[in-house]
């Protein structure tokens, strides 16, 4: 679901390229043996700027949301997540984002038979963190200079 303003396409595109860059980090940081919790860290510096600009672009604030790995098959899986914001007419709305097909190969092997099993793996994707609010406020302020 796309906030008024965006189209649904546009969101759809500007989501695939956020994961596709979390994805390529992720790919050349952790090579092949990235455990739940590298996911985990990687993850979150990008979706708290996916947050940010969220926030800075409608006003609103982030109120939850979920990361998400889904089994495809004994060759790939797929990455996403789901935003959650409330507006200033107190009304939620939702990003969401998933990506292409990716090689389960660069996974250790026990998240690969983790996300076998349980076919979906969840993450809550907490509030961002003071500091890091914090480190956007400064770089958001720098640019304006």
């Amino acid at each position: 679901m796309a906030k008024e303003g965006i189209s649904v396409g546009e969101a759809i595109v500007a989501g695939k390229e956020v994961l596709m860059n979390m994805i390529n980090e992720l790919i050349e940081e952790f090579r092949p043996t990235m455990t739940l919790e590298d996911l985990q860290r990687v993850y979150t510096k990008t979706v708290d700027e996916v947050i940010f600009k969220e926030e800075d672009k409608s006003n609103s604030r982030y109120v939850g949301g979920e990361f998400n790995l889904d089994y495809v098959g004994e060759k790939s899986y797929t990455v996403g997540y789901r935003l959650f914001f409330q507006n200033e007419q107190k009304k939620i709305f939702e990003l969401e984002a998933k990506s292409r097909e990716l090689s389960i190969s660069k996974l250790s092997e026990k998240v690969r038979e983790q996300l076998k099993d349980e076919k979906n793996i969840k993450f809550e994707i907490p509030e961002p963190s003071q500091s890091a609010r914090e480190r956007h406020d400064r770089q958001s302020f720098s640019r304006v200079q």
